[in-house]
Formats: C-alpha cells, sequence, structure tokens
C-alpha cells in the first residue's frame, strides 16, 4: 500500500470508532494523541506499533495510525 492509501484505510477504521465516542471523550483522546505527536521521538511510521495512546485503548498504534485519528477527531470537533 502507498502512503495514500494507508492514510485513507488508517482514517475510516477511526471515523467508524470515533462516531461512536461522545464529545468529552473525544476532547480527552484528542488532547492525549496530540501529546503523542508532538513527542520528539515521534515517527509517522505506517504500520510498526510503536505508540501507546493513555485513555485510548490497551494497545499500541503506528504513527500513521495516530496522524489519522487525530484528523479524525479534529474534524469531529469542527462540526
Amino acid at each position: 500500500m502507498n502512503e495514500p492509501q494507508i492514510d485513507f484505510s488508517y482514517t475510516v477504521f477511526w471515523t467508524k470508532q470515533v462516531r461512536q465516542w461522545p464529545p468529552e471523550r473525544r476532547a480527552e483522546i484528542l488532547t492525549a494523541v496530540q501529546n503523542v505527536l508532538h513527542q520528539p521521538d515521534f515517527l509517522l511510521n505506517a504500520y510498526a506499533r510503536r505508540y501507546a495512546v493513555p485513555g485510548l485503548d490497551a494497545q499500541t498504534h503506528s504513527g500513521a495510525s495516530l496522524a489519522a485519528l487525530e484528523k479524525v477527531l479534529t474534524a469531529f470537533q469542527a462540526e
């Protein structure tokens, strides 16, 4: 998969998830994701699950996945 396809896939996945969350959870997770994205060692990697987001879930996520999540949460916030 190329970069646009990866971004699209993660964006669709996160949109389905975020739709089910109340606005308060969206705001909390957006802040937590942004804290991870702004770490000095953050890499926008496609698949390697390196990053945990407090409050999101018990899994680790790739950089591209978290960037897509931030994009989705920001779009929902703008509604």
